[in-house]
This record gives structure tokens, sequence and C-alpha cells, in this order.
């Protein structure tokens, strides 16, 4: 991710020219050390503990006292709740979208954090740039919709509803059949993490890029303060962009999950 200010304005005034731009092995939840020994991201985990800590401290003070003319702190979690409760839960999954408000509610805020730790200063590293973090996300909402689909069900009759497509000629079972269970039991959980992950990585990477070209020019003096201002627009211009990508990728991971439920308990194809 690209530098903060002060950052940068530390690296140019002790005229260090050590400057790393962000790898592509920071956005994988490992590091390498030495020997080659292999341990967890200290950055990132501080950066979810923090986040998880930050979200469950948020609500719980929003919530707390609740008052009838709610308070600049708890309109802004009702606020939250009630957009996805009304524009994902209940949109998608009817009256049944209440039951599951709160969790739909949880990931999205939890993307959402997660995905902001990029715009940070000091942070600027979006935890869900990390794979395994988008990874163990798409799983949990795999095991969810298929256990609430099968729990309703039964695990045939799940399997047909997901995998049967009623009214084509029955040859072509034979083709579609192996495809829908490809498409909507094995492959759903892995696009749903490639989308997150490489949209936050990609993000991560631009903007990174383009304050590494700001940082460049800067260093080589007399032009390069003129030239400097191109990728520093861009940078500038890049993080608006990527605050939107943090919202936007949030909801979408969020409104999927709350398809893949729906579709689980559904009484039709």
């Amino acid at each position: 991710m690209s530098l903060s200010l002060t950052a940068i304005g530390q690296l140019l005034a002790d005229g260090e020219s050590g400057f790393s731009p962000p790898s592509v092995e920071e956005s994988f939840f490992y590091d390498k050390l030495g020997d080659g020994t292999i341990i967890t991201s200290v950055k990132a985990m501080v950066l979810l503990v923090l986040g998880v800590v930050l979200i469950i401290g948020f609500f719980i003070a929003s919530a707390r006292p609740a008052a009838v003319v709610p308070g600049k702190l708890q309109f802004f979690g009702e606020s939250i709740y009630g957009f996805v409760r009304n524009g994902v839960a209940i949109e998608v999954l009817g009256k049944a979208g209440k039951k599951w408000a709160g969790f739909l509610t949880t990931l999205f805020v939890f993307i959402i954090v997660m995905n902001l730790w990029e715009l940070v200063p000091f942070a600027q590293l979006p935890v869900t740039s990390h794979f395994a973090i988008p990874a163990v996300l798409a799983m949990m909402v795999w095991v969810i919709y298929n256990y609430v689909g099968i729990k309703k069900h039964g695990l045939w009759g799940y399997l047909k509803l997901s995998c049967y497509i009623p009214g084509i000629p029955p040859a072509m079972h034979i083709l579609l059949i192996p495809i829908e269970f490809l498409s909507n039991i094995l492959l759903r959980p892995f696009t749903m993490m490639v989308r997150l992950f490489a949209n936050m990585f990609a993000g991560h990477m631009l903007v990174g890029v383009a304050a590494t070209g700001v940082i460049f020019q800067l260093q080589s003096g007399g032009a390069g303060y003129a030239i400097a201002v191109l990728p520093g627009i861009a940078s500038i211009g890049l993080v608006f962009f990527e605050l939107m990508v943090c919202a936007l990728q949030a909801y979408v991971f969020t409104l999927l999950a709350a398809i893949y439920i729906e579709s689980s308990l559904a009484d039709s194809h």
C-alpha cells in the first residue's frame, strides 16, 4: 500500500532511498524469515484482531443505552443494521431475512472494516488482500448455506434442488447435472473468495505503485518534482476509488451470501 504522508516526509527528510514497495508476498498469510521458516504475518494478525475489537466495541457502545431518540452513535449503528436488514436480508430472503439480518450485518461490517485498513495511515494493508481471510469467510458461508439446505430438504432433496433442472429433455441431465453440481456446490466459495481477494489485492498494489512513483520522482530532484505531480494525483484518485471498492466488495460478498442462503431454502429451483 502507499506510504502515509508522514512516512513519505520522514523518508525524504532522512534522505533515504530504501523504500520497498509492496510485493506479491504481502498478500499471503505468511512471512519467510532467514532460514525460510514460515510464520504468521504479524501486521495482518494485529490488524485483524484490532478490527474485531473495534467492531465489538462499536456495536456494544451503539446499543447501550438504547434511546427512543437515538444519539449519533446509536443512529449510525442502527443505520448500518437497517441497511443490511432491509436492503439485503429482507430484499433477498423475504420474511425469513429478519432471522439472518444479524449474521449478514456482522459479515458486512467485518469485511468493510478489514478492507478499510487499506486507507488507514500506518496500517495501510487491507486484511482481505491476504488470501486466507476471504477463503475462511467463503468457506463459512459455504458450510452455512449447505447446512440449512440439507436441514430443510434432506441430503437427497437438497442435491436434487441444487443440481436438477426440471422441464428439460432427459438426455440433457447427463450434461447439466455435473455442471450444476460444480457451479452450485463446489465452485461458489472459490468464486466468492477470489472476487474479494483479487479486488483488494489489485487496489493495494495499484495505489502502492502510484505512491512509489511519487517517492522516486521526489528523490530524483530537478524535473522530478514537477513530474511527481502526475503519480501524486493518480495516487489520491486511486485512494478515493479504493474507498468505493472497499464498500462495494463488502456489499457484494454479503449479497452473495444472502442469495446462496435463499437458494438453499427455496422450495423449487
